[in-house]
């Protein structure tokens, strides 16, 4: 089967630096990109040998012929590429998250609807065993009913982590991102909730500037969606020393969480009472297997799909993560409000 050839739109997104070497290692063809930037594209010619290079995506899709778009811009401009893409027939892998706000989100599904393309939004989280595996053990009820989840993701800030000022540049800028820390790092809680669980009832929002003085977006945020049985908490920080990232759903027969690439489950037996982290916890790391094949990197993932004709798992649909968008917009709405928001 010939190479899939693909075209980078957006090249300011420094998640693409871990994307391509990936892409490398697959029957893929990087035949061309796109960027404001002209430093940037140079580095797409340098290190990939990219020599079709444009400052505009509309003339990278009118003057090379592709298969598929890796979009790494910024949040605002995943809308304007996707729609064009699609309407070339290419199908789209998205950096995370799918877009800034609602609208542009759903914007991006239609247009892919209308085109028949493909739509694939790339979660990190997707690709952690850990996390993976909680999730398959919360769907499938092992802990029983999942009242409670917190999802915490959090560093000491874009620019403190060593992200270029391409792409701290546009994060820190509420329209390119959509708000500040609230869009960053609550969208990985938004995604995980809605492909779980789906749509909420209602979301409440909190984002402030705690620490950085002088700072244009939010640093630390909450959202948290109320559903019927459960409510669910994505927490966000730009400021946490050290870095965290890690999960806990708590259910009526037991408690899982991830720590530092493990899972954990503990629980009480029928009649006894576990008080202040005492013995009978019950504490169990739960094997983890090695992501398979296909499954290991959003890259592989996308084009097993476009090969195999297979559906993207579901964190990585293009219906989670406009869910997942509509879950940050209205998180950042109830923040300016006050107010709950009702989806």
């Amino acid at each position: 089967m010939a190479d899939l050839r693909l075209v980078v739109a957006g090249i300011v997104h420094d998640h693409l630096l871990g994307i391509l070497p990936n892409f490398r290692k697959l029957p893929v063809k990087i035949v061309g990109g796109a960027d404001p930037n002209r430093p940037l594209r140079e580095k797409l010619r340098k290190e990939y040998g990219v020599t079709a290079l444009y400052p505009d995506y509309h003339d990278l899709f009118r003057s090379v012929k592709a298969d598929a778009v890796m979009v790494c811009g910024t949040n605002a401009d995943g809308a304007g590429i996707v729609e064009a893409a699609a309407a070339r027939g290419l199908d789209c892998m998205v950096e995370k998250p799918m877009a800034a706000t609602a609208d542009q989100a759903k914007r991006m599904l239609k247009a892919a609807k209308r085109h028949g393309t493909r739509l694939m939004i790339n979660w990190p989280t997707a690709w952690n065993p850990a996390l993976v595996k909680a999730m398959e053990l919360v769907k499938r009820g092992d802990i029983g009913q999942c009242f409670h989840a917190r999802i915490h993701m959090a560093h000491q800030g874009p620019k403190e982590a060593g992200c270029t000022p391409y792409f701290w540049g546009w994060l820190y800028d509420a329209k390119a991102n959509g708000g500040g820390a609230i869009i960053d790092y609550c969208c990985y809680g938004a995604a995980i909730m809605s492909a779980l669980w789906g749509r909420p009832n209602e979301v409440m929002g909190v984002a402030k500037t705690l620490v950085k003085k002088r700072f244009p977006v939010d640093d630390n945020a909450m959202i948290t969606a109320i559903y019927d049985r459960r409510i669910i908490l994505s927490q966000a920080s730009w400021t946490q020393n050290p870095d965290y990232h890690d999960t806990l759903f708590l259910g009526d027969r037991g408690t899982l969480q991830t720590e530092h690439g493990q899972l954990v489950r503990t629980h009480t037996d029928p009649k006894e009472f576990s008080h202040w982290g005492a013995e009978r916890q019950n504490r169990k790391v739960i094997h983890i297997p090695p992501m398979p094949k296909g499954l290991r990197n959003g890259p592989e993932h996308f084009v097993h799909c476009l090969k195999t004709g297979k559906a993207f798992t579901k964190l990585c649909s293009a219906e989670v993560g406009c869910l997942a968008q509509e879950i940050l917009t209205a998180g950042v709405e109830s923040n300016k409000s006050r107010r709950r928001v009702r989806l």
